[in-house]
């Protein structure tokens, strides 16, 4: 397939059936994040799979977006922020990097077959506790991953002609 079309299949599921997402094929699309580009080449990212009934449902509990609650697996993808500074006395590179990388994450599950929610709100020192994160690391995102019930997809909203967002 090719980014384009990707790009234009790219939906949020309403939810996912029951059917586990296969260890290669998550090993797969963690590799495709592995390959983005980074700040001074720092792959300040870290990957936490998680698939242990209790650590997903505690995962999951700390996002508003019903669709966790039955995802077969749940990646918090982190940051070493020790790694590399930040950019002058701006944003610091972790949320510049990891973003980057969801975004590979994103395209290599839809060409695999899976669907991906991803979550920005949640409690960060929670989910850090979860994980039992090594000290200093950053938790910038949740991405739920399964496969859709069905192809009722949402964002099926509108989107802005490509004009009027240049």
């Amino acid at each position: 397939m090719i980014i384009p079309d990707l790009i234009s299949r790219m939906k949020e599921p309403v939810r996912f059936d029951e059917r586990p997402v296969d260890q290669g094929t998550i090993m797969s699309i963690l590799d495709a994040a592995r390959l983005a580009p980074s700040a001074n080449n720092s792959q300040i990212w870290r990957f936490f799979i998680i698939r242990d009934d209790v650590l997903l449902r505690r995962a999951a509990a700390l996002v508003a977006k019903p669709i966790f609650a039955n995802a077969p697996t749940i990646i918090a993808a982190c940051a070493d922020p020790w790694i590399i500074g930040k950019r002058g006395t701006e944003q610091p590179f972790f949320m510049i990097d990891v973003p980057i990388a969801l975004a590979h994450i994103s395209l290599m599950a839809q060409e695999s077959g899976v669907s991906v929610s991803l979550a920005f709100d949640f409690d960060e020192g929670a989910l850090i506790g979860i994980l039992e994160a090594p000290r200093g690391y950053r938790a910038v995102a949740l991405i739920a991953l399964g496969y859709a019930v069905d192809d009722r997809l949402r964002s099926d909203e509108t989107r802005d002609d490509v004009a009027r967002v240049v």
